[in-house]
């Protein structure tokens, strides 16, 4: 590390080794010392060379952070320590502290510490945060996230999906103690500003504060603490529809059933088939087991809602396509040999070819899967039937 004076006021500068440069994401630390005075910049430089050393050795070992580790073991025996037992721990931890103080003191050269500058390093960030954590001031966000999923009955794919949530969400937020309202609404102004759309972020914040309850319940977070209460969320303008998805026109439904002969995939060709005279959700179809095939109607379980629970009338078009697709099952589901993914969800791999095959024809993000059922609802309502 070395001094560098621009414009009367002293910098700290230190070349990054060129095998942890690429880790790092620059070649050199730099950092004004906002001081005038050599002496005074000499002083203030030992703490951010200490830092930057550690930071150099952490990139080239790629090693976990060793502080956290430390301080979980001493949280642990604090916590299963007898009350009688508890001051000599906290002792102990204390002693841990000054020894990353003086093996700090050591890296910077230090050999007394009556020497000057010796006193900025008792309040070693990497010391401090040692303490905080090791006596359970600080707890991370995700410490408990994995007991309070143990405790929900969502399927698997909700479960993930709320782990994702929370995972993603402590990346900003590291511990509990980071989490306050006003720094909650930064993110979710930022969320927006990104793209993401105020349904979406409303979903995370639901996700959010069902797991904070959980924290409060635990008592793991600060009984007064409602960091996901009150928060303004930006609702859709007057063009806020023009966001919803979009049902085909009829004959746009005809040219991708015709797409999908093209290209000789038959499993895409029947769903649409499906879909285009019963209004059914993809995951609807390709979940019906043959048995629920009847001849004059298709019995739809397991839908994404109770209400969704129905029977629905087999066209007179669809017979031949539901007789045929019965006769040829080879396990048990009315569209045969479909994958399935780690859900056991069936239709994703078929969605993705049925994206596939309506962009080729030109439709955007708008137009899913789902708008299929958008337009046999939207023929219905022009016929008058409900």
């Amino acid at each position: 590390m070395y001094l560098e004076r621009r414009r009367r006021r002293w910098y700290a500068l230190h070349d990054i080794p060129a095998d942890v440069q690429k880790v790092i994401g620059r070649r050199r630390f730099v950092q004004t010392l906002d001081t005038e005075d050599e002496r005074t910049a000499k002083r203030r430089a030992v703490v951010l060379q200490v830092k930057w050393l550690a930071e150099i050795e952490q990139a080239r070992t790629k090693r976990a952070d060793h502080i956290e580790k430390d301080a979980a073991f001493w949280q642990r025996a604090f916590k299963e320590a007898a009350p009688e037992q508890r001051d000599v721990i906290l002792s102990l931890i204390g002693d841990e502290a000054r020894e990353m103080v003086d093996r700090a003191a050591s890296k910077a050269g230090f050999m007394d510490e009556r020497e000057e500058g010796y006193d900025e390093l008792a309040v070693h960030p990497a010391a401090e945060r040692f303490v905080d954590l090791a006596t359970g001031k600080l707890v991370r966000l995700d410490a408990h996230l994995e007991e309070y999923l143990a405790t929900l009955g969502n399927e698997a794919k909700t479960v993930d999906m709320k782990r994702s949530t929370v995972k993603k969400f402590a990346v900003t937020f590291a511990y509990i103690t980071d989490v306050r309202r006003k720094d909650v609404q930064q993110w979710v102004n930022e969320q927006v500003q990104q793209g993401k759309k105020p349904a979406t972020v409303q979903r995370s914040l639901s996700e959010l504060r069902g797991y904070w309850s959980y924290l409060l319940s635990v008592e793991a977070a600060p009984a007064d603490s409602l960091p996901f209460e009150k928060l303004s969320i930006p609702k859709p303008g007057k063009n806020g529809k023009a966001d919803e998805r979009k049902p085909f026109a009829p004959a746009d439904v005809l040219k991708l059933l015709e797409e999908a002969r093209g290209r000789e995939d038959a499993s895409l060709r029947d769903l649409i088939e499906l879909a285009m005279w019963t209004g059914a959700r993809i995951e609807e179809l390709c979940a019906l087991k043959v048995e629920k095939a009847h001849s004059g109607y298709l019995e739809i379980e397991d839908a994404k809602t109770p209400a969704g629970w129905r029977q629905v009338p087999v066209h007179s078009k669809l017979k031949d396509t539901v007789a045929r697709l019965k006769k040829e099952s080879a396990d048990g589901y009315l569209l045969s040999g479909l994958t399935s993914n780690k859900y056991g969800d069936r239709s994703n791999a078929i969605g993705k070819r049925f994206g596939t095959l309506k962009t080729a024809l030109g439709f955007g993000p708008d137009h899913v899967f789902h708008s299929i059922r958008k337009t046999v609802a939207t023929l219905l309502e022009n016929a008058r039937v409900p």
